[in-house]
């Protein structure tokens, strides 16, 4: 793996965009195994999304079924037929202003909570690593799967992953939630396009941005490997939409990078390196900047502002021993800290509006 890889692991990516950042810029010629081939071969076909895996270490033993006390359980009546399974609860969606379909779900009771999910992973991570279980007794939790991502849109216009683009969906997801007031959550994608929304939007009650840079959202040579990214996918983007793209004659790793829907992650990380830079200054809600103290890549970042959030509303928190995958991954980390913030932020807003319906 070289040096750009890691980069855009620690940077962009969970484990299930890791294989993507790894087609992209080592050409990988070979799909891990264990993962299923794409029916479609057109970027707009979203590739699955792994469910999370646990850091090693913290995997725990499945409880054993309860068992009722001996001599309590009945027989099922003869004839009668086995008890349906729950039906899952369907997920909402709502146009953005551009018309691109934005997925949500609405979880819990008390101020909004808004969730905004890192690159690769769904709204339905945060459930899969228990920060909503965690949540939701004391917020209305609201997840959101990013354009481009699980089941929301994923047009393949470059200009639909423009900053305002993403911002509109944030602002449609906490509409139709009837949240017109929200604490924010973001973590790192997520983050780095929420930290806008904390300095434009007075609906931001307060901000947790987890693994997310101040400044420009790229630098270094991760902004070299994004760069190179665009320029390699956009013009393959811009043949398939003008009918001219021969898929076949693409090679084996571009065609398996093409067919997990890399080409669409490229549109939306390439957008990213033309975001204005934001400094802390310009952040208008009070801030928690969560950085993993073994994410060497965001230390970089952390140094370049040391002494430069005096006077500003965002206050630096380093999660002790964590990497970037842990600041998400173990979620009892970031929740010590952004959970006392946040409550105290809502102990203050507890007039504000109630959302809507909840589930």
């Amino acid at each position: 793996m070289t040096h750009v890889d890691v980069a855009i692991a620690r940077r962009l990516t969970t484990t299930a965009s890791l294989v993507a950042a790894l087609a992209l810029s080592a050409c990988a010629t070979a799909r891990p195994a264990g993962e299923s081939q794409p029916a479609s071969t057109t970027p707009s076909a979203a590739p699955a999304t792994p469910a999370a895996t646990p850091a090693p270490g913290t995997q725990k033993p499945a409880a054993p079924a309860a068992t009722a006390a001996p001599g309590t359980q009945k027989p099922a009546a003869p004839g009668a037929a086995p008890a349906a399974a729950p039906k899952p609860v369907p997920r909402r969606t709502v146009a953005s202003r551009d018309g691109t379909k934005i997925v949500y779900d609405v979880t819990g009771s008390g101020p909004a909570l808004l969730l905004v999910h890192g690159g690769g992973q769904t709204g339905t991570s945060w459930a899969e690593r228990g920060y909503v279980d965690k949540l939701k007794d004391k917020f209305t939790v609201i997840t959101l799967d990013l354009r481009g991502f699980g089941e929301s849109g994923r047009p393949v216009v470059p200009d639909a992953y423009a900053l305002d683009r993403h911002l509109e969906d944030l602002a449609a997801v906490a509409d139709a939630a009837k949240a017109p007031r929200f604490h924010l959550w973001g973590f790192g994608h997520g983050a780095t396009i929420g930290r806008y929304l904390a300095a434009r939007s007075d609906r931001v009650i307060s901000a947790v941005l987890v693994s997310a840079p101040l400044g420009a959202p790229f630098e270094g040579i991760v902004r070299d490997a994004v760069t190179g990214m665009r320029a390699k996918w956009l013009p393959l983007v811009q043949q398939q939409m003008a009918g001219t793209l021969k898929v076949d004659a693409l090679s084996n790793s571009d065609r398996t990078a093409w067919d997990a829907g890399v080409a669409v992650s490229a549109l939306a990380l390439g957008a990213m390196i033309d975001y204005p830079a934001l400094e802390p200054g310009e952040i208008k809600a009070p801030t928690l900047w969560l950085i993993g103290a073994a994410d060497t890549s965001a230390m970089e970042n952390v140094k370049a502002y040391e002494g430069k959030l005096k006077d500003t509303k965002v206050t630096l928190k380093l999660l002790s021993g964590a990497s970037y995958a842990d600041s998400f991954g173990k979620s009892e980390l970031s929740l010590a800290e952004a959970l006392p913030f946040l409550s105290g932020g809502a102990a203050a807003t507890a007039s504000a509006a109630a959302p809507g319906p909840r589930r």
